[in-house]
């Protein structure tokens, strides 16, 4: 059942009278990436979450909630098992997905492009064992409509989706290039979503640099004048 502002109202205030907050307004709001933000007068509140958690049991929305108050207040982020749980769930993912590919207006939401196929690189990636089956499973790879120059890739862990800049949709760019890129998105869908966790941790440079061209690569793609990845 889809709540209304009132609904997330009723849940959020007792979580953040708990905490000596007053709740004074409680909406949803519809960003592309899942937000959850407030603004503080005092000790009255207003908090914001993303509209994509607007179906979910009220006791997934009641612990993310005391997450968001905990941070208010100035505590550290400590996400519950009950919200974390859901929505890294196929049948959240599977759901969301369609919103979120319809909010990416630079998303072509599909793999093929003009000169190469990014299957082709995941194909690659895994008969070289950089990566499992298990690293992306459950998720969508897609060209970028129009080429991002600031980054070549991105990918939202939440939702399993990794975009791929058409800039290197080309046949000039060195195949091991956009394998390359490929592979280091597809690190962050094996991390998976980690809210609160650094992306580029230690480990995650650690596999990076599995990558056989890793130095090359990254000299490349500097010398594009486009962004890291």
């Amino acid at each position: 059942m889809t709540k209304n502002d009132k609904g997330l109202f009723d849940l959020i205030s007792p979580v953040a009278s708990d905490h000596g907050l007053v709740l004074r307004e409680a909406s949803f709001i519809r960003p592309k990436e899942f937000q959850a933000k407030w603004r503080r007068s005092g000790d009255r509140v207003d908090i914001m979450i993303s509209d994509y958690l607007a179906d979910a049991p009220d006791n997934v929305v009641s612990d993310l909630s005391g997450t968001v108050v905990q941070t208010i207040i100035g505590g550290r982020p400590k996400y519950g098992s009950t919200y974390l749980d859901w929505v890294r769930s196929d049948g959240f993912i599977n759901s969301k997905r369609k919103v979120y590919l319809k909010r990416s207006k630079n998303l072509k939401g599909t793999p093929e492009g003009k000169e190469r196929d990014l299957v082709g690189s995941l194909d690659r990636l895994l008969d070289s064992s950089l990566l499992s089956p298990e690293n992306i499973d459950n998720s969508l790879f897609s060209w970028t409509k129009t080429p991002n120059i600031r980054k070549v890739g991105f990918c939202s862990p939440m939702m399993r989706v990794v975009g791929i800049s058409s800039v290197l949709d080309d046949i000039s760019v060195p195949e091991f290039i956009l394998d390359y890129v490929v592979y280091h998105e597809s690190l962050h869908l094996a991390q998976g979503y980690r809210p609160g966790e650094r992306a580029h941790d230690h480990r995650f440079r650690r596999e990076e640099r599995k990558f056989p061209r890793y130095e090359e690569a990254e000299r490349y793609l500097s010398n594009l004048k486009i962004g890291r990845v």
